[in-house]
């Protein structure tokens, strides 16, 4: 069974900005396929940023995880500048409980966020300066993300919008 097919990633180019959407079960060949295309598509491309959407994931690991982070890590010394969404709060919770170190990962809520995020950069990597402190990701923002992520959902339907620590607002 060597030519079992694996799961790919759709990869799209939107606006300078690569938007991966991971919709499937995670495996050690799923992430090695996915970092082979994202860094193909990053140089192909010459993407400035990549917004990894993890919505569809229900269940992640601290092994999963630390492969999507170094596949962000990878991007980013490529030029592009990666920012992850959609975290799950079950996700998040667990991810807290393992102990797993988010570093300085950019995250957002919602692709919209991650695109705004991306796009709020482009003064600065053009000679402003960079200040990036909001988005680094704390224990305690990982679970406040955690706990609001539901409603924050609700209020976005409603069209109100709320400050969270993890997802940038003009």
């Amino acid at each position: 069974m060597a030519d079992e097919a694996v799961g790919k990633v759709p990869l799209q180019l939107l606006r300078g900005r690569i938007v991966a959407s991971i919709q499937l079960d995670l495996s050690d060949a799923v992430l090695r396929q996915f970092q082979t295309d994202l860094l193909t598509f990053v140089q192909a491309s010459a993407a400035t940023g990549v917004v990894l959407d993890v919505s569809g994931v229900e269940v992640m690991d601290a092994e999963e995880f630390n492969a999507l982070r170094r596949a962000m890590s990878m991007v980013e010394v490529m030029g592009a500048r990666p920012v992850l969404v959609g975290l799950r709060p079950g996700v998040v919770s667990a991810l807290v409980e393992l102990g797993v170190d988010p570093g300085d990962m950019a995250a957002a809520l919602s692709i919209d966020d991650g695109l705004s995020y991306l796009d709020s950069l482009m003064p600065q990597e053009l000679g402003g300066a960079e200040d990036e402190g909001e988005l680094e990701a704390t224990d305690e923002e990982w679970m406040v993300m955690a706990e609001r992520q539901p409603e924050t959902a609700e209020s976005e339907e409603k069209g109100e919008s709320e400050h969270d620590p993890r997802s940038y607002q003009e």
